[in-house]
């Protein structure tokens, strides 16, 4: 009887085939245990052991899948996993590809609140010298909310009713599920650039720590720290604290409590305003009058300025007629000599002695034109001299007879043998009237 032969499997058929059964029947499945040596290379992968007291099963969380979560596997904690059954068929190990994991033992969203906290505080994000100060009187409020919510209602009632001056911007967003911290993140960057804002408010009603969950993001919380305007965090109710609180410039317990933040009460502002203006009105006084006694003691310590003003009207009146006199006096005097003088002129008439000056005054003025004259022909004669010899000198003359001189060009030297120069040479020929540039064709000694 023959028996019939058994299959053979190679180890690769055969880890293959275990790799997909393992597959098909482990698809999904949910692991809970200590993480141990636990190395991540430069892949990026995490490389661990999931363990407890009486086994152990080797795992591995690809880079794609662990950049998204909230939890990184950490050496030594209890976490749990979700993913699928494999083999790698190099080795022909089973391992669990980790698709998902969260600690075990406290709240994982709590853990998770306090890893971020954690991490985003040492990296300076709440530090108070990086918190900007809300503005006085802000013209115009931007609100990032749902549209919907008893928040936005909350809000406008209050404002209305402590500063309606006040301009309100509505950016709708989702404030709660997985949506929620994109919205709210693209309204802060949107917000950043648009103009007259002065201040945003992130606002949302109560609820629980998932509800709140958006606020709590990372990208969230980046988004606050870069505005470029002060942002008051106005999430929940007063036992209510999010990452979001603590990134932002302000936090208010309640949304309504953020309206008190952001907006000053517009009748207290009067009560305020009226007070300062009493105050005012009052110190405006007390000056006016201490300026008044003051300028009272000052008129009191003058001199009487009517006592000497009769005094010097007196000491003009004597100056005036003491003057008078010496005029008197003067004109007398002056009066005197002038008939003195016309009495000794009248005996000393000049009229003889006038004749006899012109006389001597033409005869000199006729001995003056006459060497006038000479001087003036003399100089003459003697110019004209000169000019006659240099106009005998004067190269220019020769060349009025028909001469020429001739330079070589470019140098400018004056040609006195014309073997010296070479056909083809550039010369310059000056004439009487004006100048030629010239090449040379011929030379010869002649």
């Amino acid at each position: 009887m023959n028996q019939e032969l058994p299959h053979i499997y190679t180890v690769s058929a055969l880890n293959r085939e275990v790799r997909d059964r393992l597959e098909t029947f482990f698809s999904l499945v949910w692991v809970s245990g200590e993480v141990s040596n636990l190395r991540q290379p430069l892949s990026g992968h995490y490389y661990f052991t999931l363990k407890d007291a009486n086994a152990q099963l080797r795992a591995v969380l690809f880079k794609g899948s662990h950049q998204h979560m909230r939890f990184k596997p950490q050496e030594g904690s209890q976490f749990l996993c979700r993913g699928r059954l494999t083999v790698y068929e190099t080795r022909g190990e089973y391992q669990l590809v980790v698709d998902y994991l969260e600690p075990l033992g406290q709240g994982a969203l709590a853990q998770a609140f306090e890893v971020l906290k954690t991490r985003l505080k040492d990296e300076g994000l709440f530090a108070p010298e990086l918190k900007k100060p809300l503005p006085f009187l802000p013209r115009k409020i931007a609100l990032v909310t749902s549209p919907t919510g008893a928040a936005v209602r909350d809000f406008l009632r209050l404002l209305r009713q402590r500063f309606p001056n006040a301009e309100v911007l509505i950016y709708p967003v989702k404030v709660q599920g997985a949506e929620a911290a994109g919205e709210i993140t693209q309204a802060l960057n949107d917000l950043s650039a648009y103009p007259g804002v002065e201040v945003i408010v992130l606002a949302r009603g109560g609820g629980s720590l998932e509800d709140l969950w958006p606020f709590n993001e990372e990208v969230v919380a980046r988004a606050i720290h870069r505005c470029p305007i002060p942002v008051v965090s106005a999430v929940g109710h007063e036992v209510d604290f999010t990452i979001a609180d603590f990134v932002a410039d302000k936090r208010a317990p309640t949304p309504s409590a953020a309206v008190e933040l952001v907006a000053p009460d517009k009748a207290e502002l009067n009560r305020r305003l009226a007070r300062l203006g009493v105050t005012l009105a009052g110190a405006l006084a007390r000056r006016r009058d201490m300026a008044r006694q003051h300028l009272y003691l000052m008129v009191r310590r003058l001199p009487d300025v009517r006592r000497s003003l009769v005094d010097l009207r007196l000491k003009v009146d004597d100056k005036a007629e003491a003057l008078v006199r010496r005029a008197h006096r003067f004109v007398t005097h002056q009066d005197q000599a002038l008939r003195l003088a016309t009495s000794r002129l009248f005996l000393l008439s000049p009229r003889r002695t006038l004749a006899s000056a012109r006389q001597r005054l033409a005869q000199a003025a006729q001995m003056l034109g006459q060497s006038f004259r000479r001087r003036q022909t003399e100089p003459r004669r003697r110019l004209e001299y000169r000019l006659s010899q240099l106009d005998q000198l004067n190269p220019l003359a020769i060349l009025k007879r028909g001469y020429a001189v001739a330079t070589l060009l470019p140098q400018g030297t004056v040609i006195r043998d014309a073997t010296l120069v070479s056909k083809g040479a550039a010369v310059r020929v000056r004439v009487a009237q004006g100048r030629m540039d010239c090449e040379v064709k011929i030379v010869s000694s002649e």
